[in-house]
């Protein structure tokens, strides 16, 4: 049998979880700086003494600036990525983010550009993340496992809506909770980056390879496959690096050639409706929201808010049990279902809003928020990198930021214009379109590789899957690892590397591909 299909064939689970569930916990940031402004801005603004008919265009610069910033992240990702690992860009966001401690400054300039770098150090990572736990991810968990990106959002949303709590004594413009709020994102980047050196020190073994470093990608896949599996492992890694190295010898255009394009829309239109289903208007404007259903009352409102993350973040546990069961299209379209209906409700009741119907709404946007965690939340993450390859994860998830930004600038203006009634059925809208468009076009990948689903796109739409090309122009790339070195390898791990440590020196450290040539 398969090692792909085999359950038994890495080295410990739970270790594999733990090094995965690592690399995901940035995402815990992504989902922090979504919220944690929610409750945040009214003490905020009166220590920065913020007028009040400022507060519209000041509270929308500071809730797009960061979006934006993930946006040049993602470039600035993509353009490392070429001379830097997986583990090394992580590094490199993560030192970016420790920097959003000057945000605890109270000055608003200062601010601004903090959580502009604080953007950038959430772009890199939303961008790697993906393709990291893909590489260290044996094959036949993956399609849990990349759930973790989302599940680390939905997490940090509950983070960030829970540390509000503190504003119902700590208010005002005395309070400084803020600065204690502000500064959980520099935690965050500080255990991350410790636990990568100390612990979980493991680089992607398919770069390893590309770099002539056979000795410690064997080292990797010995931490983290069975020894008898780890032979075929390498094969498998070494033909990753094939076909990356092909993919950086191509254009960067080939991306948008018809046969990429099938699972390339796929991922882009997800990552369209995730932004634009209704929940990220409610995680960013929730306070805004539950001022008007609680008559400003702090505490009544703060409990509203909390209500809404911890929701989430219980919901997002159902996703675990339900992606082997009906998978990711049926996910889908039963989460843009649910969710298309309930902001029609929304939309709907708001058009008759008084004393007796605030409470109804409040059950309304808390199913709603509850259905986008067990649903388009962490299976939007899931399915891009999925089906797609580096360059189709990067497009998606720049073009994801890109959705956000333009969601957050419009969102207080479009408030103003066209009502809650208005905005919340134009969310009701995408939900249904995109309903229509998963029975169609989506493809249900249960108990399938990620090779054998991207097969399946192509085979659906009429392409055939295309081998390797001018396989003679490959570098000589070492394509087997002998026994005897493997098994040297395993016995001179000492006892407390079993869960990690550092890597093997190797004199072939930093020998690119290219000059194997």
């Amino acid at each position: 049998m398969s090692s792909q299909n085999n359950n038994s064939n890495v080295r410990s689970k739970i270790s594999t979880i733990m090094m995965n569930m690592n690399i995901a916990i940035g995402s815990l940031n992504i989902g922090y700086v979504l919220s944690y402004l929610t409750l945040s801005i009214d003490t905020l603004f009166a220590n920065l003494q913020i007028k009040e008919e400022d507060r519209t265009s000041k509270l929308s610069l500071l809730n797009g600036i960061l979006p934006l910033g993930c946006v040049i992240g993602v470039l600035v990702g993509y353009i490392i990525k070429l001379k830097l690992t997986n583990k090394q860009c992580l590094q490199v966001a993560d030192v970016i983010g420790i920097f959003s401690l000057l945000a605890t400054i109270s000055n608003y300039e200062v601010i601004v550009a903090v959580r502009f770098f604080l953007g950038i150090s959430n772009g890199i990572s939303s961008l790697i993340m993906p393709v990291y736990i893909k590489s260290l991810c044996p094959p036949q968990y993956f399609s849990q496992m990349s759930m973790l990106v989302g599940y680390g959002i939905n997490t940090g949303l509950a983070i960030g809506q829970l540390m509000g709590i503190g504003y119902i004594n700590y208010h005002g413009s005395t309070s400084n909770w803020w600065r204690v709020v502000f500064s959980f994102p520099s935690i965050i980047c500080i255990v991350r980056s410790l636990i990568i050196h100390f612990i979980y020190n493991y680089e992607s073994p398919e770069q390893l390879i590309k770099r002539g470093n056979y000795e410690q990608a064997q080292y990797v896949i010995c931490q983290i496959y069975k020894l008898e599996y780890v032979e075929e492992q390498y094969e498998r890694y070494t033909k990753l690096a094939q076909q990356q190295f092909q993919q950086k010898q191509q254009s960067f255009f080939k991306v948008f050639e018809k046969q990429k394009l099938i699972t390339l829309q796929v991922g882009i239109i997800s990552m369209l409706v995730q932004i634009w289903c209704g929940s990220f208007a409610v995680f960013y404007y929730s306070a805004q929201i539950f001022s008007d259903l609680s008559d400003n009352d702090i505490t009544q409102k703060t409990i509203f808010t909390i209500c809404l993350g911890l929701s989430g973040f219980l919901a997002q546990f159902l996703t675990i049990y339900m992606v082997n069961k009906i998978g990711s299209k049926y996910i889908l379209m039963i989460g843009s279902l649910i969710i298309g209906s309930l902001n029609l409700a929304v939309s709907i009741i708001s058009q008759h809003a008084n004393q007796g119907t605030e409470f109804i709404i409040f059950i309304l946007l808390l199913l709603l928020i509850m259905t986008f965690a067990a649903t388009l939340g962490p299976v939007a993450w899931s399915i891009v990198p999925q089906i797609n390859d580096s360059d189709g994860t990067f497009i998606s998830t720049e073009l994801r930021w890109s959705f956000q930004a333009i969601l957050i600038f419009c969102f207080p203006f479009l408030e103003k214009g066209i009502k809650i009634f208005g905005g919340f059925l134009l969310f009701a809208l995408i939900n249904y379109l995109y309903f229509i468009y998963c029975h169609f076009y989506l493809i249900d990948g249960r108990g399938k590789t990620n090779e054998q689903l991207v097969a399946m796109y192509h085979n659906k739409y009429g392409y055939s899957v295309v081998p390797l090309e001018n396989q003679n122009n490959l570098p000589n790339i070492q394509t087997e690892a002998p026994n005897t070195q493997i098994k040297q390898l395993v016995n001179d791990l000492p006892i407390n590397q079993e869960e990690g440590g550092d890597l093997p020196e190797n004199q072939d450290q930093g020998v690119e591909i290219e000059q194997e040539m």
